[in-house]
């Protein structure tokens, strides 16, 4: 079973003809998914899936993150598999003062927003704490050409504005040859931009809730790329890829010890981290 998934993760084939949130209404105040369609399809290993399809799964309704193959939908709150799970069926329209957290997906004007982590009084915007819901996999993607600001400071440049800082993303495709890898990769982007974020102090509300919520994640990435390994023995963990120049791994530093302040180490905290590589396990046994 596990070998088929693997196989069709290979395999570009069966476009999915799935409800799209893209195509609504963008005037409307909240996207009532059952009002759209009230018999969503059942998710399909060989279907194809790109962002904003909408498909249900072991009675859980799910949006696909970017383009995503083979990956089986699971209730978890991290999107690196490639879906956002929905907690209920309606998207609400981003509304000023009232409290989001991590996971919380909203509509602004035509597009759709991932909360990045908890926040209030936060306009959807690039580098904010939130992440814009565009398709950032392709088949044949047209990569951002090379930029002359691409390294010279620590947000980079991103031409085509989908939240994924381009000599990063152009690494990724270049590089990896696995849809597997490429959309890891590419899904932990958003977690890494958080570290540049909290050098630059985009995160006035930094605590410890949202410290743990990002050292959780950061050390899922870390197993996760483990567990890919096991399969792929070159793959680099994005980390690496992402912090590519002396400022900006110098600013991760800088972060995470600022984060650990927040945080009275606990012998227990580390051990739930592994929980959301779940679906990594399932597919490299």
């Amino acid at each position: 079973m596990t070998k088929l998934i693997i196989i069709a993760w290979l395999l570009f084939c069966s476009h999915a003809y799935a409800t799209n949130i893209f195509q609504l209404n963008s005037q409307s105040k909240n996207t009532d998914l059952a009002d759209i369609q009230p018999n969503h399809p059942q998710w399909n290993a060989s279907s194809i899936y790109v962002a904003g399809d909408v498909v249900t799964h072991n009675n859980s309704l799910f949006i696909a993150a970017f383009w995503v193959k083979g990956i089986e939908p699971i209730e978890n709150q991290p999107h690196w598999d490639g879906w956002i799970w929905l907690q209920n069926t309606v998207i609400e329209k981003w509304q000023a003062n009232k409290v989001y957290q991590g996971g919380n997906l909203v509509k602004h004007g035509a597009d759709y927003y991932l909360a990045r982590y908890w926040n209030e009084n936060n306009e959807p915007k690039l580098h904010s704490s939130w992440q814009k819901i565009k398709d950032s996999f392709y088949l044949i993607p047209d990569l951002p050409p090379e930029h002359p600001d691409d390294y010279k400071t620590l947000d980079g440049v991103d031409q085509n504005d989908n939240g994924i800082r381009d000599d990063y993303e152009r690494y990724v495709y270049e590089k990896f040859d696995s849809p597997q890898l490429i959309t890891f990769s590419l899904g932990a982007a958003s977690t890494l931009q958080l570290v540049i974020d909290i050098e630059q102090g985009r995160i006035p509300n930094l605590d410890t809730e949202i410290s743990k919520q990002i050292i959780l994640d950061m050390i899922n990435i870390s197993y996760c790329v483990r567990y890919l390994q096991n399969s792929h023995p070159h793959f680099r963990e994005p980390e690496v890829l992402y912090f590519n120049t002396i400022d900006r791994a110098y600013a991760n530093r800088k972060s995470q010890n600022k984060i650990s302040d927040y945080i009275a180490w606990d012998d227990d905290f580390h051990y739930g981290a592994d929980r959301d590589c779940k679906i990594l396990k399932e597919d490299i046994k």
